[in-house]
């Protein structure tokens, strides 16, 4: 179904707002050889964009010869976008400006996720959030972003919840019943892919034009990136590296049973432990070495496999590792993973070069609230 965007721009327009983000300001000129655009063409799009404040005229920088280069940047007031995320164990909505910056939040924990339970946040939240700008910027809100696993009911048993709670998602139509609500334009996408699209946007340190991304949430989901752009596939599911198959040495099995947080919950609780403590906290997590070692291990094995994989079909640019752990678990996931990636047979491709995501835990939630602007400007 068709979305109906607020503000949908042209493609010049695109690639300028697009340029400007990844180099966070730029003078006309280098804007019009960047894109390849004539500098006339450059400079009636940048004035209609200055116009429409999407874009704001900083200070002159001087050279050493010539007249002073007048830089670009984005305007953070210019636009907005809400987003919510749909998790296992949490329903998450966020509000970012055009440069995504995090401008409120507000989070909920539910033991499992239900339609009701959801529409009753998400007009709670979107009240609070909106007081968090000046009345007269309400309009720049350009839509609704919502991340939610792919078929949300096909995981009663590792989410823990009744069948019959979450078959009622079978039947219910986000995208209609949440623009109902919000009177918003309302876009779902797979909640890795919304990850994905955040880390694309405000991350992507090495500046990847081609990458697999993978975030370790409860379940393991990607996304994939080509030629800068967020690939979805037919479905909206390209990336679910969660379900490609893997042999573990025993038994061959889904990759998300092999490297997903809920492996590490269902080891703590076996042990006596609480294993939802795992997600109250991304800062630290009071877990034996040992156990994280193994889960480690285990999740890095399951990772290095999807990045041979991308690497056979994509030959893409590298790997991009996040979730929603601490950071110093994240970079021994990582570390782990090329030393799992340098243990298998790469001959006949290339071994990727894997990072971490910059974006951190709420990837998907701040990726969610990007999506209406990557719709209407990227």
């Amino acid at each position: 179904m068709a979305t109906h965007l607020a503000d949908n721009r042209s493609d010049n327009e695109r690639a300028i707002i697009s340029l400007i983000n990844k180099h966070k300001e730029l003078p006309k000129a280098q804007i019009a050889e960047l894109t390849g655009l004539s500098a006339q063409s450059a400079t009636v799009i940048i004035k209609k964009l200055e116009s429409d404040g999407l874009v704001l005229r900083n200070a002159p920088i001087k050279g050493k010869v010539g007249q002073p280069k007048v830089p670009f940047s984005l305007n953070a007031d210019g636009a907005f976008g809400l987003g919510l995320k749909v998790g296992r164990r949490s329903f998450e909505m966020t509000l970012i400006d055009l440069c995504g910056n995090v401008r409120a939040t507000v989070k909920e924990k539910v033991a499992y996720p239900t339609v009701d339970t959801l529409m009753s946040f998400t007009e709670r939240a979107i009240n609070m959030l909106t007081k968090n700008i000046a009345a007269d910027h309400l309009p720049r809100i350009r839509g609704l972003g919502v991340a939610m696993p792919f078929e949300i009911w096909t995981w009663a048993e590792e989410a823990g919840a009744p069948k019959e709670m979450l078959e009622q998602w079978k039947q219910f139509n986000p995208k209609l019943a949440l623009e109902s609500l919000v009177s918003l334009p309302v876009l779902v996408r797979n909640d890795a892919a919304a990850a994905c699209s955040a880390e694309m946007s405000f991350g992507n340190a090495a500046h990847f034009s081609h990458f697999l991304y993978l975030f370790v949430g409860t379940f393991l989901g990607g996304g994939v990136v080509i030629n800068d752009a967020l690939f979805t596939g037919r479905s909206g599911n390209a990336g679910a590296v969660g379900s490609l198959p893997f042999f573990n040495g025993n038994e061959e099995h889904q990759l998300l049973t092999q490297s997903s947080l809920y492996v590490l919950e269902n080891t703590l609780d076996n042990t006596g432990a609480e294993g939802r403590q795992i997600y109250s906290s991304t800062e630290y997590w009071n877990i034996e070495e040992s156990v994280i070692d193994n889960w480690v291990h285990s999740a890095a094995q399951g990772l290095a496999y999807a990045a041979q994989c991308a690497m056979s079909l994509l030959d893409i640019d590298g790997v991009i590792i996040d979730g929603a752990l601490p950071k110093s678990i994240k970079t021994r996931l990582v570390e782990q993973t090329k030393n799992e990636i340098a243990k298998r047979d790469m001959r006949g491709i290339t071994s990727p070069r894997i990072i971490e995501g910059q974006v951190g835990a709420k990837a998907q939630s701040i990726g969610s609230a990007n999506l209406p602007l990557v719709a209407n400007y990227y």
